[in-house]
């Protein structure tokens, strides 16, 4: 029997904290990385790199899940383009 693969939404569950709202700010918020800064109180180099590891952290997580961008992590309509979005910065 093969090994059940964690769905999206349980693989965003997953993510800590911090990184479910670095990535909301930008994916769903729409922020830039000088807005999220502002918004953290942090330098926006910090940003940068926190952004960029806690997409590789998601990256890992969905990569053994079903890909199935924005429905299944809970997205509405609107914000599933802008999750694709961010799916596309990453490649």
């Amino acid at each position: 029997m093969p090994a059940r693969r964690p769905s999206p939404r349980r693989a965003w569950r997953e993510l800590s904290h911090q990184d479910r709202e670095l990535l909301s700010l930008t994916a769903w918020e729409g922020l830039d990385t000088a807005q999220i800064a502002i918004v953290l109180g942090c330098s926006r180099n910090a940003v940068r790199i926190r952004l960029h590891r806690a997409r590789a952290r998601f990256e890992r997580l969905l990569s053994t899940a079903e890909d199935v961008p924005g429905r299944a992590v809970g997205l509405t309509p609107a914000a599933a383009p802008r999750f694709a979005a961010l799916k596309e910065e990453r490649s």
